[in-house]
Formats: C-alpha cells, structure tokens, sequence
C-alpha cells in the first residue's frame, strides 16, 4: 500500500504549551489507523491540523499528495471529518442537512438527492429524514454526522472520538459502518480512548502522551513491546512475600508481581513452564485456585506507557 499521509516534524503550540511536539508519521492508503492517547495528548490538535481546522506552528504533512501548508482547499476536497460534538444544523432535517453539504461541494440536485437516500438507508436514518434532527437521539445524530461527513464521497475520513457518550448498540452500529466504509476503500483516521474498539477495528495504532508518539505498530505488535516472554496468572488465596519470592529465584522466570490474589508471573519460555509452576506450588503444599497463560491486553500497555497519573 502506497502512503496516503506522510507527517514530518509536525508542531502545534499555543503559547509555551506544545500540544504536538514534532510528530513524524505516515499513514498508508486503505488503512484504519488508530490515535489513543490520555486527555491532552495531543489527538485532537493532530486532526484539526490535518483536516486544515488549525494551522501548524511548524513541520509539513503531505495529504494524498497535497502539501498541507499550501493546498488547504485540495485538502478539504478529499476529505471528509466526523467531529465529537454534533456540529450540523439543529433546526434542519436530516435530508437538509445532507443537502446542504451536496450544495457545498458543488453536487447536482439529481446527484444531491441520489446520494442522500443511499446514505440515509445506510445509517438507517431513511424513515427519519424529514425530521429535524436537532431531536435525534446521540445515536442518531453520529449517523447523521457520518452521513454528512462522507456525502463528496471523500479519500480520507477522519472520525475524532466518534463513539464517545452512545450507548453499547450506537457504538456497534458506528463501529460496523466503519469497517464497511473503509471495505469500499476508504481510509480511516480514528481516534478512540476505548482500548477495546481499537483493537477491533484498526490495521495500525498510534499511542501519543504529552504531544509525542510513543509507540506504533499493530495491536499484536504493541502488547508484545510490553513483554518479552509469557504471562501466566496463579489464582490463590493471601500470596505471601515469601512465596513471591521463590517464584522470582526460579531460572524460567523474569518478572513476578501480584494484585489481590492474583500472581502475575512472566516466564521465558513456554515450555514444560505450566507443569513446573504447578510442580513449584504442590511441592510447598499450597493449594492454588487457577493457572492460566494470559495475553497482555491493549489496556496493559497503554496503561503502562502513559502510567495511571489522571489527566485533566
């Protein structure tokens, strides 16, 4: 896949803070491509710089081979912005506003209509289209949002915390809409604090903290930067010091920790580990509830990244 994106040494401040601080990246073509990061790590001042909303202070972007800098109206005219708020007419229906949008890209009347009811049967909103839609229910609103934000049928969509604030059946309905529009070749930039709906549906994920990227790979990539080896969890009832111990003087094992009881114990190797471990507790005579391998999740290393400090 050629690169849709190509980012070098973007830079955002506003005063002597530094939201984006000298970003380098590229995005390839046909990718959903996932921004997780903390309150404040820079995410949404990314997108507004890259959908031309804000102007860097520094660095270039190359957007489908428009310069950033530059060719703004080229931008716009690829893509297409799911905003976290629902920023279209209240006072309109829902057919007016996608309308509008048509008029605004220079569509036909013939074309504005035709693409309309697609969309609106699309996002299940067809027997809502003569509504006003500042009555839309959260849900509602996000289709119609997507709905609007894909009407030039753009290159690029950018979908900025777009599941945010909806119950669990919108979240799927938008989450699905996703992957089908990016199956008809779309590109997708998302930005999500749901670890799990990142996962789900993005090709690549970027972790950004304090205007930085500190990680980017796939899902499987990123949890298996956070460890070398294997976790297994022992289930036991009151995990004593020197219990936890002796497991970190066993040659296999590299990292031993506990929550509860709960004994995290990160090996070296596979195996004949599980019967040695079991072998270790029977030999002490300690009766354990559960043994199990375990996959770090996604959580695990955006947690253990961006650590648990709470973010304004």
């Amino acid at each position: 896949m050629e690169n849709i994106i190509e980012i070098k040494n973007l830079t955002k401040k506003f005063g002597n803070f530094t939201a984006v601080d000298n970003m380098n990246l590229v995005i390839r073509e046909g990718e959903i491509f996932g921004f997780l990061g903390p309150n404040g790590a820079g995410k949404t001042t990314t997108i507004s710089m890259l959908t031309t909303l804000i102007k860097p202070t520094a660095g270039s972007a190359m957007i489908a081979g428009h310069d950033l800098m530059h060719d703004g109206a080229d931008v716009r005219g690829i893509i297409g912005v799911v905003p976290q708020t629902f920023s279209l007419f209240n006072e309109l229906t829902a057919y007016e506003n996608l309308s509008y949008i048509g008029k605004l890209y220079g569509m036909e009347e013939a074309h504005i209509k035709e693409r309309a009811d697609y969309l609106l049967k699309q996002m299940s909103l067809y027997g809502h289209k003569d509504r006003i839609s500042g009555i839309f229910s959260g849900g509602m609103k996000q289709r119609l949002s997507l709905a609007a934000s894909i009407m030039s049928s753009p290159k690029i969509l950018f979908m900025d915390e777009p599941t945010t604030g909806l119950d669990p059946q919108s979240r799927i309905a938008i989450r699905e809409l996703t992957q089908e529009l990016n199956g008809q070749g779309m590109t997708i930039i998302y930005t999500t604090h749901d670890m799990e709906e990142a996962e789900k549906i993005c090709d690549r994920i970027v972790i950004m903290d304090k205007g930085k990227i500190i990680a980017d790979g796939t899902s499987d990539q990123l949890k298996h930067k956070l460890m070398t080896g294997y976790l297994l969890e022992v289930k036991m009832e009151n995990p004593s010091k020197e219990i936890l111990n002796d497991l970190r003087h066993l040659q296999f094992v590299s990292k031993v920790s506990v929550s509860g009881n709960k004994i995290s114990i990160v090996v070296s190797k596979k195996d004949g580990v599980f019967y040695s471990i079991s072998d270790f507790f029977h030999k002490k005579k300690i009766m354990i509830e559960e043994i199990e391998y375990k996959e770090p999740s996604l959580e695990d290393v955006f947690v253990e990244l961006t650590k648990k400090d709470l973010r304004d």
